[in-house]
Formats: structure tokens, C-alpha cells, sequence
């Protein structure tokens, strides 16, 4: 089911988020109805709808038709938002009447079991565009990862991703992590990337779980000595991964520091 505006229907054609990618939007997993780490959704969206110039949400009404369109089991939705309809040109409008779109769908991800298979993870060829005013929102202008998509090989599940001045990023589809002994890193998100929900989810619960978490900026070699890889989104959790090229890391999951994290946040509401 897709909701616009509260019902089924089309999105105009001259609504700048088609036209312009003018918009935001959440990945949301839903269970039973409810969605998990609801708050962490509803602050990024909100940082985001301030940073774009955009009102404020409505937050009981999206949780209200995030209900309808996925209203039982383990699902995947979706909340996008745009500016609305507007004249031609760049130039917001004055006036701005958002677009709300929510959908549900079926949950496509890999095992996430007791031995779950890492995600086999090439380099991408394409770097992110640093862009300070657009770092760290969920914004609808997805097309640098399509691109990035669009150039990953045959056998690859997932690809390491730099900036244009060769620093590592994040994931196609998430966030990066690595891992050495119980220190846990990740690159910051205020130069390109998005700042995930499951990103800040670690930031405030590792600690609880015996994992220093420390956000630096990193060259691509530093990956070749870490214990883990992993990637978070609101579909994998915070997921194993290792390097196509060298088979690394080594380390078998069960042995992993980070599997009580990881299965901490698969419990997390």
C-alpha cells in the first residue's frame, strides 16, 4: 500500500520531489505494526525538515499511517517527504504544502541468525561528493548512489565507499564500521554521508556492551588491520562484513565483541 497524503494515489507530476529530488525520507523496519527505534527516525527527520527550510512534521500522523500500510509481522516502510508542488525553477516556494508518501513491503535482508554470512564487500570506483549542507540527511537525491550501485561487480554484497579527497565514508547502502580489539570506529557524517539511526543507536548503547565507539576520519589503508567490518542501516542491524580483496578479517562471528551489540539492537524497540 502507498499513502499520499493519507490516500491511495499518485504523486503529481510537477511535485519537486520527483522533479528536483526536494525532499526526505526514512527507511523504517515495522513490527507487529510498530516502529523500531522510532525516536532516532523522528530526530533525523526532524533535523532534516529544519535543515531544508521545510514545517514541521507531523509525528502521531505518520505513526498512523505507518500502521495502515504495514500493520502486522516484520516489514519494511518507508516515509518520504517533499516540498510539494511549486512553480518551475529552483526557487522554493513561498508557501510550501508538503508531499507525504508512506508505503510498507515485503523485508528482503540476509541472515541475521546465531552465524550469520558476511557480506562480501568490493571498493567502489565512484567517490561521494563532499557537500557540508546536505551531510548527514536522508535527503531524496539518491542519484551519487546509483552510481555507486550501478558500478558494483558480480559477487559483491555491499562496497566501500570514499570521498573525492580519498577518506572512507560509509557503505553503498550504510554506515561503515570497523573494529580493533574492543574499540569500535566509524567515519564522521558532517563532510558527506548519512548520519543512520542504527549509527546513532551504537553511539549511545556500545558502552553497555563493553565497545569504545569513536567517530575518525580514516584512509582507506586502515582497513587493512582491523579486527571487524561491519555495516548498520534500518534493514541489516549493525551486520558482519569482510573484504572481497584480502578475506579479511578473520574473525568468526561467535567470537565477535560486537555480536552482543548487534544482537542488542535487533532487540531494540
Amino acid at each position: 500500500m502507498i499513502l499520499v497524503n493519507g490516500v491511495e494515489s499518485c504523486v503529481p507530476g510537477d511535485d519537486r520531489g520527483l522533479l528536483l529530488g526536494d525532499g526526505l525520507f526514512e527507511t523504517i523496519m515495522m513490527e507487529a505494526g510498530q516502529p523500531r527505534l522510532w525516536r532516532y527516525h523522528v530526530a533525523r527527520l526532524e533535523r532534516g525538515l529544519k535543515r531544508l527550510g521545510f514545517p514541521p512534521a507531523d509525528e502521531a500522523l505518520l505513526r498512523e499511517e505507518l500502521q495502515q500500510v504495514a500493520p502486522e509481522g516484520r516489514c519494511v516502510a518507508r516515509i518520504t517527504i517533499t516540498r510539494g508542488q511549486g512553480p518551475r525553477g529552483y526557487a522554493p516556494p513561498d508557501a510550501i504544502a508538503m508531499t507525504r508518501i508512506v508505503s510498507g513491503g515485503a523485508l528482503l535482508t540476509p541472515s541475521t541468525g546465531s552465524d550469520p554470512v558476511p557480506l562480501r564487500m568490493g571498493w567502489s570506483r565512484v567517490a561521494m561528493a563532499i557537500q557540508p549542507a546536505l551531510a548527514g540527511l536522508k535527503h531524496t537525491s539518491r542519484l551519487e548512489q546509483v552510481v555507486i550501485r550501478q558500478g558494483w561487480e558480480s559477487g559483491w554484497d555491499e562496497a566501500v565507499v570514499c570521498d573525492t579527497q580519498g577518506r572512507l565514508v560509509s557503505a553503498t547502502q550504510g554506515n561503515l564500521w570497523w573494529r580493533q580489539g574492543l574499540d569500535l570506529f566509524t567515519p564522521p557524517v558532517d563532510q558527506a554521508g548519512i548520519a543512520g539511526t542504527r549509527r546513532a543507536w551504537v553511539f549511545d548503547h556500545a558502552a553497555a556492551c563493553g565497545l569504545a565507539v569513536h567517530e575518525q576520519s580514516a584512509e582507506p589503508q586502515a582497513l587493512g588491520q582491523v579486527d571487524g567490518l561491519y555495516v548498520s542501516n534500518a534493514r541489516l542491524g549493525l551486520y558482519p562484513a569482510r573484504l572481497i580483496e584480502t578475506d579479511t578479517p578473520s574473525t568468526a562471528w561467535q567470537d565477535d565483541p560486537v555480536r552482543v551489540l548487534s544482537m542488542a539492537l535487533h532487540e531494540a524497540d
